[in-house]
């Protein structure tokens, strides 16, 4: 037998399995001498290379720790360079345990029933009112199976307080105090209004912003009047059983509140939609229009404000806004900004200082994708548009705005109404242009030279949820250079007018884009100082303050300067502007798939 193979104490057995007969000597096993001597173990290579991935492996999940490590898992923070804007911090909501100003005036009131007064109490927190407003709600929701269940009624869209920086920016509006007092004067005195429908969704919001107001204002400041009529979706009932109590418990006196809900179906197919909903909103202008004193708000205190609203997402911030800039301003008539997605909203109202439409409208086809223009016609309007710097227009509405509230009363006498029908002795084309009711708030506020008219951009209003929450927020001016926030006013209208005339027919379901002319803006009247207020019931008229005896040897410019020292402070005449001609009419008329500017928002 041969003798057996000298195998090397870590090669495998299967290795040496012989492909051929073993030789009859033999095999030497090669090593160093060196070693040899040494009795040093031989390990083979890959041995070597396992040992050596083990190790990067181990120095790779290292580096990576190292990678991951946040720096701020150290007692150390390392400076950021100087050329690297840092994120501003997010500013976390205050405890709301205490009131913002505890020196406001006003009790709180609890109703003790029918006939049974009122328990009082002094003002709560932002905390106290809504821990009050969470069981009212929720009791009206239990009693109403036709609120839907995805409105989370408690959690707004915006932020229920005012961050510190706001607070600054608007601590003018708030009232003085001296000596534990308010400092006669500088208290407000603001008619909050809307006619509305279909708003249960958005009440969560409404209700926080009147709350954060009345904590921010003073209680006594807020005279809150609704009409609520047509909805399904439990708005009446919430607004009913929830809304009074609530404004009560918060400060707001009981005679300061106006509501209607639940009020009777309008028969629209049978009525002129615009004079129909021009007495709505002179209904809901009853405080004003009804009262004996209409210069002055319930407790006998002159109107500062009023604010009206459509059914829009806005929060404390977003009034707030238009009130800070209608006063620093000094304009008469304040508007946000509305969107139907990418769209501008309130397209059949908004006529900028060209006189031209804010969007062009009808939208091309082949426009429907891009995005939407603004102020084609008005490049200078553009260029502050895109600053979110306010800017002089000549009529709008936009979801909300502030208004100078000396037009509604006497002389003036303004309010909400239709366009005056072509007399027999009138050509058609001749008449005054046929447009929304809101419309002619800012053109009847021209003709007793009334024309400051704002729109701030960054005010942003919506309609739906989802666009509140990706388009509905507050956005700050962005002055720059020779950008600066101030407006240069004009004291003249544009030489034309864009008019969309609604059909003078009965009946809801018509369209005022149809037609298209230019109309003369409004001739600057004075009204007679005795000129009578409209008696209640008269809706939806001002031919007596345009029948009123001018002289018409008064009707020169520096009018518009001199109607201003009898409801505020004069202002420096400004020269008035030079306006483009008037615009070409577009020729396509495709509209966005399925949405078009409410001709009566």
């Amino acid at each position: 037998m041969g003798s057996p193979i000298s195998r090397h104490p870590h090669t495998p057995a299967f290795a040496h399995a012989p492909a051929f007969p073993a030789p009859a000597f033999p095999l030497p096993v090669r090593t160093s001498s060196r070693r040899r001597r040494r009795g040093v173990r031989i390990w083979p290579p890959r041995n070597f290379i396992r040992v050596g991935l083990f190790f990067s492996a181990l120095l790779f999940l290292f580096a990576i720790w190292s990678l991951a490590s946040s720096k701020w898992r150290t007692s150390h923070t390392p400076a950021r360079p100087a050329r690297v804007r840092a994120q501003r911090p997010i500013v976390p909501p205050p405890r709301n345990d205490s009131r913002a100003e505890p020196r406001h005036p006003g009790v709180s009131r609890i109703p003790l029933g029918h006939r049974h007064g009122y328990a009082e109490a002094p003002l709560p927190s932002l905390r106290q009112a809504f821990d009050f407003l969470r069981p009212l709600i929720n009791g009206v929701r239990d009693r109403t199976p036709a609120v839907p269940a995805e409105h989370d009624l408690m959690s707004p869209i915006f932020p229920p307080f005012l961050t510190p920086a706001l607070r600054e920016r608007y601590a003018h509006l708030a009232p003085r105090f001296e000596n534990g007092a308010v400092v006669p004067g500088t208290e407000k005195r603001i008619l909050m209004v809307a006619v509305c429908k279909q708003v249960a969704g958005m009440l969560a919001d409404w209700f926080a912003t009147y709350t954060v107001l009345a904590d921010f204002l003073g209680p006594e400041s807020l005279v809150v009047s609704l009409v609520e009529g047509g909805s399904d979706d439990g708005s009446g009932e919430l607004l009913a059983g929830a809304l009074r109590e609530h404004l009560l418990f918060i400060g707001v006196p009981p005679e300061n509140i106006f509501l209607q809900t639940n009020t009777p179906p309008l028969d629209w197919e049978h009525s002129h939609r615009i004079e129909l909903l021009a007495r709505m909103r002179n209904d809901a202008m009853a405080p004003i229009f009804e009262s004996d004193t209409p210069h002055a708000a319930p407790d006998g205190k002159d109107w500062t404000h009023v604010v009206w609203h459509n059914d829009v997402y806005f929060g404390a911030g977003h009034v707030l806004e238009l009130l800070h800039q209608h006063e620093t301003q000094d304009s008469d008539i304040t508007c946000g900004w509305d969107h139907a997605g990418k769209w501008f909203y309130d397209g059949w109202v908004g006529r900028d200082m060209s006189g031209d439409l804010y969007s062009p409208f009808p939208v091309p086809k082949e426009d429907e994708e891009k995005p939407a223009k603004f102020f084609p016609s008005s490049p200078a309007t553009r260029e502050r548009h895109d600053r979110l710097l306010p800017y002089q227009v000549f009529s709008g509405w936009n979801g909300m705005l502030v208004i100078n509230p000396a037009p509604f009363a006497p002389p003036y006498n303004v309010r909400f109404r239709r366009g005056i029908p072509r007399r027999p002795d009138q050509r058609e084309g001749e008449e005054e242009c046929q447009s929304s009711e809101s419309m002619f708030i800012s053109w009847d506020f021209w003709r007793y030279g009334f024309g400051r008219v704002l729109t701030v951009p960054g005010v942003h209003l919506t309609y739906g949820k989802g666009d509140a929450r990706t388009r509905g927020w507050l956005e700050m001016p962005r002055p720059e250079g020779r950008y600066r926030e101030d407006v240069d006013w004009v004291d003249s209208p544009p030489s034309k007018v864009r008019c969309h005339d609604w059909p003078d027919k009965i009946g809801k379901a018509l369209w005022a884009w149809g037609t298209v002319r230019w109309t003369d803006p409004p001739e600057l009247e004075i009204p007679h100082p005795n000129t009578p207020r409209p008696p209640p019931g008269r809706k939806s008229t001002i031919k007596g303050a345009i029948d009123a005896e001018t002289d018409d040897e008064t009707k020169a410019e520096s009018s518009s300067i001199e109607r201003r020292e009898t409801a505020t402070a004069p202002k420096e005449k400004v020269t008035p502007a030079i306006v483009s001609e008037t615009p070409e009419e577009e020729k396509l008329i495709v509209a966005p798939q399925g949405w078009a500017p409410d001709p009566t928002s």
